[in-house]
């Protein structure tokens, strides 16, 4: 049993230290953004997550106030650092802030201010599993977004880091909620810890290398410092294919346009194409490609007298989106206001 917790010790000791270094990677080897504030942020939680047992409650009360809510914040900060990495443009919220003051408002009477783990009653028990049950929605919410927009992504090893992050980190996470949740009432066990600390220290290892493995396609626009590339050479004739298929023949206005649909029609294979859209036209995402295309068009057709009748659902579905929302959503984000705004603006201009 002494080799035992020596060993959980010596390995909890070990994940500390490499998330420490991750930390300092961040902080010196990439430039201030959100990502890499995010990214320490989450590793702080993760450090707090093990210092948490250790930590003797007649401590300084901000310490243990600062400690226990990196601890209840994991998921949250998991969420946030992953969605920065996965998600070209993330943007923090106000209700990323909400959700974090909340959750540690409730966890902190849940499991440090109230008597709910000693009672007996369906409420008691439905309240105390609540935060737990919340992580596990939160993490598998998470790495479902990660695996959904993989086929948008046109970073290739990317595309290949997001698949092997989501099965390694969501199969871990669910594992030690789960377990979380069976054994709450069980008490402390050695064997499960040493377990568990195991395969953090594996997880955290694996997870560095290949953050960093790929940092200028994860930390772009100059976070990092980027390396020489030897990339072969891209495709000219191709190239003037595609600007033909946009330019000729608008083939951005097709409904459901997938990089595979737009394969086809080049005539060479999906991976060809990812990296064209990308070193070729500069885009990182295949819907900001279709939205810059289809947003001009937009533009062109809200800025003509002719077309004022033209409500501008009818403009939206005949620019190949599905619905209203989706068209509005991207026409602010790229033009700055709505579509009937600019409408009005351009016909008050003339």
């Amino acid at each position: 049993m002494f080799e035992t917790t020596n060993l959980i010790h010596y390995l909890k000791a070990a994940i500390i230290a490499q998330l420490g270094f991750l930390i300092l990677n961040f902080l010196i080897r990439v430039r201030l953004s959100s990502r890499s504030l995010l990214g320490s942020l989450f590793i702080s939680s993760l450090i707090a997550y093990f210092i948490c047992p250790w930590l003797d409650h007649s401590a300084n009360l901000f310490l243990l106030i600062l400690v226990h809510s990196g601890c209840f914040s994991v998921s949250i900060f998991f969420y946030l650092f992953v969605s920065s990495l996965f998600e070209d443009g993330f943007k923090l919220k106000v209700w990323h802030g909400v959700l974090f003051f909340s959750l540690n408002t409730f966890c902190f009477y849940v499991f440090l201010a109230s008597d709910i783990r000693s009672q007996g009653s369906v409420l008691a028990k439905v309240l105390f599993s609540m935060p737990q049950v919340f992580y596990l929605g939160l993490i598998l919410l998470t790495l479902g977004r990660v695996l959904k927009d993989k086929n948008i992504d046109l970073l290739e090893s990317r595309r290949e880091f997001r698949v092997i992050f989501s099965w390694v980190t969501g199969l871990y996470s669910m594992s030690v909620v789960l377990m979380e949740v069976i054994t709450k009432d069980a008490g402390y066990s050695a064997q499960l810890d040493l377990i568990n600390s195991s395969f953090i220290f594996v997880l955290v290892f694996f997870i560095s290398f290949r953050i960093f493995q790929f940092r200028e396609n994860i930390f772009p626009n100059g976070e990092v410092q980027k390396e020489e590339t030897t990339d072969e050479p891209l495709d000219e004739a191709l190239l003037k294919k595609l600007d033909s298929l946009l330019k000729d023949q608008k083939v951005f206005l097709q409904e459901n346009l997938t990089i595979l649909g737009l394969a086809k029609q080049l005539n060479v294979p999906e991976k060809k194409v990812r990296r064209l859209i990308n070193k070729g036209l500069g885009y990182r995402n295949f819907n900001e490609f279709l939205n810059h295309y289809r947003i001009q068009e937009a533009k062109f057709i809200l800025s003509n007298p002719g077309k004022n009748d033209f409500q501008v659902l009818r403009i939206a579905m005949d620019l190949g989106y599905g619905s209203l929302a989706p068209f509005n959503r991207a026409f602010k984000e790229i033009v700055g206001t709505t579509p009937s705004d600019f409408r009005k603006q351009n016909s008050s201009a003339k």
